[in-house]
């Protein structure tokens, strides 16, 4: 991945076209389930998109790579 280095006065710098999320996925939570995700994206120090990506994609990779096996 390339480094991009910019100052304020610069326009923002192109971003690179593999990081582009063109597709939001929405998933309806009580508001417990919301307090509780957001502690623990909170305790991880991420934005919520980010955690909730990372957290889902290896879910679904674990879950593929299982599948695969039987």
């Amino acid at each position: 991945m390339e480094n991009y280095y910019y100052t304020y006065s610069m326009p923002r710098p192109p971003k690179d076209p593999n990081l582009r999320m063109d597709v939001d996925l929405r998933i309806p939570v009580t508001r417990e389930q919301k307090e509780k995700i957001s502690m623990a994206v909170s305790l991880d120090q991420m934005e919520f998109a980010q955690w909730a990506r990372d957290i889902l994609i290896r879910a679904a990779e674990r879950r593929i790579k299982l599948e695969s096996k039987e």
